[in-house]
């Protein structure tokens, strides 16, 4: 649902020399000293939808998916497109503003291909990813006709031909090669190792393979090649090498592709401390290595396709907790707990994410005091920022994370039988209500019923 109000002065972005750089793009600071994102006090959104509560800024989104269109004309003279990982974090409301803006999707399972049928994606902008698609999945990718499913194994092509070959349908594929690099991210987002899970490994002659049995199948349309070195990689340098070798795969197996996909991965901004984020090194990388490539080879150039999933809404999202108890270990830390953590961000226990945060009401206040900032969930690893210094907090203070866009919500959990937050979707005068919060004291969300077991 959304709401419509007429935009309050005291509610709009003031000049201050605070660095609110990753926040939003309508990020603010208004006359009251609250944080604002499109003109919205979040003090007062936490008051009407509650807390933890994740915020998302229509403008900063269109804003990243017109930086990549921009940067494509500027590099590629070639047919190019940009399909959002919707892993990083799909709904409904959310699928539905992408298909709008002209973005295709990549998609992981059953869940996501409805949802982006619902959205209005068309279905030649969709392509089917996954190291273990089911069945189900498979065919309704086959019965939607999609862009390409993305085969990533021997055993999966044999498994699509039968269910083609079963279906009279003809299956349009790419392969994902593995190109068994190592870049510079955390081990459990790096997927292009020779010990990755993840795809058709050059190493061992799979890719190889790959290609020479789509070519001879009579099932199959090899639209092209795909690959993906890993996430939050800041340095262009392997997209290059990754597309070189995609390209030499390609024509010592008699094999021109139509569509090149070097994935997506490009890092975003979590704190101070990191590079920047702006895509033009990844972009132009990954355009001048295609057209580098298709010279060397005298080949035409191929429709390239970015998936940007983190890069597209990180940094348009926000979440906010209230502030609940504080201590001081014998140690010396001061610790400050807030009403949300693993549960819906469990980024920082699996990747050793790193985070800073602002106190909403006292947004451009000095910072003095050293603590950590954990959760409320019975882990002693729920953490959610280990070390960060702050303005003094007391109970019923917000605390704001920016770039808390991707793989947070979707990736929430139950876990304690915590309910998950409310999202946001704002615009200067509106607020959208694109997934309502649960509510823990009704308990027919949960998926475990002891009286339905037996």
């Amino acid at each position: 649902m959304t709401h419509t109000s007429p935009i309050r002065k005291d509610l709009l972005p003031m000049e201050t020399k605070v660095d609110i750089s990753l926040f939003p793009v309508t990020a603010g600071i208004n006359s009251l000293g609250h944080l604002t994102i499109a003109g919205h006090d979040l003090t007062a959104l936490a008051q009407t939808y509650g807390t933890p509560l994740y915020l998302y800024d229509g403008a900063t989104v269109r804003g990243q998916l017109d930086r990549l269109k921009t940067l494509f004309k500027q590099y590629y003279p070639g047919d190019a497109m940009i399909a959002y990982a919707s892993k990083a974090y799909f709904s409904q409301s959310v699928a539905a503003k992408l298909a709008a803006l002209g973005a295709g999707s990549d998609v992981v399972s059953l869940g996501e291909i409805r949802v982006a049928q619902r959205a209005g994606f068309p279905a030649e902008m969709i392509h089917l990813h996954g190291n273990n698609k089911t069945e189900a999945e498979l065919r309704a990718a086959l019965e939607w006709n999609i862009q390409a499913i993305v085969v990533d194994s021997l055993d999966e092509l044999a498994f699509l031909e039968t269910l083609a070959a079963e279906q009279k349908r003809s299956a349009r594929i790419w392969l994902r090669i593995t190109p068994d690099l190592n870049v510079n991210t955390h081990p459990h987002i790096e997927t292009s190792h020779s010990d990755s899970k993840f795809g058709l490994h050059i190493q061992n002659g799979e890719a190889a393979e790959g290609i020479r049995r789509a070519l001879a199948s009579p099932w199959f349309k090899l639209a092209g090649l795909h690959t993906h070195l890993g996430s939050q990689i800041f340095d262009a340098g392997p997209y290059s090498q990754a597309i070189g070798m995609l390209f030499e795969v390609a024509a010592a197996n008699n094999y021109i592709p139509t569509e090149i996909s070097p994935g997506g991965g490009w890092g975003v901004r979590y704190t101070d401390a990191d590079p920047s984020d702006d895509a033009e090194p990844w972009v132009r990388t990954v355009a001048e290595a295609v057209q580098e490539a298709c010279n060397r080879h005298k080949w035409p150039l191929p429709r390239l396709v970015l998936e940007p999933g983190r890069w597209l809404v990180a940094r348009a999202g926000v979440a906010v907790y209230s502030v609940g108890t504080q201590k001081t270990t014998p140690s010396g830390t001061h610790i400050v707990a807030i009403d949300g953590g693993l549960g819906d961000n469990p980024r920082v226990a699996l990747y050793n994410a790193h985070y800073t945060a602002r106190v909403v009401q006292r947004a451009a206040a000095a910072p003095t005091e050293k603590v950590r900032v954990v959760g409320k969930f019975c882990e002693s690893g729920d953490v959610l920022i280990p070390e960060i210094i702050l303005p003094p907090v007391e109970r019923g203070d917000l605390l704001a994370t920016p770039a808390s866009g991707a793989y947070q919500l979707s990736m929430a959990s139950n876990y304690n039988f915590a309910a998950r937050p409310s999202a946001l979707w704002l615009e200067e005068g509106s607020v959208e209500v694109m997934q309502s919060g649960e509510l823990p004291d009704q308990p027919g969300w949960l998926v475990y019923q002891p009286d339905q077991v037996g």
